[in-house]
């Protein structure tokens, strides 16, 4: 994990603009709608990718939000649902910008960066949606089985980025230990 304040490298390619636009506006839209709590700096990424709670319980807001104790379990397992596809779509966009990156293959530090910090987004969304299915499932069932399919297709998601984020890291470091060409 690096800090882009740390990051001075030129030659920005195509590709990682497009990786770091679409990693933002992930991050962006699930601030936007409430899937996770605006984020804070730099720690709360790191904590976010090595399993720590960031303080801000995004899960308990996220619920909060949805009324999954309040509302009608089905309607709170419709949302979750709905919330869960949205977020697995616009964060393959982020995998697919990482895999035309990595086509390309020009990594840079920036370009991990930008991946995890959509990759923390994402885990955090996760939670979030799960925590609110578990609130929701002690007051009913009529709905839930559609839920946890759109959760375990958005963890299969994450699992794969995960594993993609490996071979970013995996490919810069290989950039550095190429033998320049003449």
């Amino acid at each position: 994990m690096v800090s882009t304040d740390a990051v001075v490298e030129s030659d920005v390619s195509a590709e990682s603009k497009a990786l770091a636009e679409s990693s933002d506006a992930f991050t962006t839209r699930a601030e936007a709608r409430g899937w996770v709590g605006a984020s804070r700096s730099w720690m709360d990424i790191a904590s976010g990718i090595f399993g720590g709670d960031s303080g801000d319980d995004a899960g308990a807001s996220y619920a909060g939000r949805i009324g999954a104790t309040q509302e009608e379990p089905s309607s709170v397992f419709e949302t979750i649902r709905s919330d869960a596809e949205s977020a697995q779509s616009a964060f393959a966009e982020v995998q697919q910008q990482a895999d035309r990156l990595l086509n390309a293959g020009k990594v840079r530090r920036a370009d991990i960066t930008s991946f995890e910090k959509a990759l923390v987004t994402a885990q955090k969304s996760y939670r979030g949606f799960s925590k609110a299915t578990g609130l929701a499932a002690q007051r009913g069932r009529d709905g839930l089985k559609d839920a946890e399919q759109a959760l375990e297709t958005f963890a299969t998601s994450i699992d794969t980025a995960r594993e993609k984020a490996d071979t970013l890291a995996d490919a810069y470091a290989a950039r550095d230990t190429e033998p320049a060409s003449s």
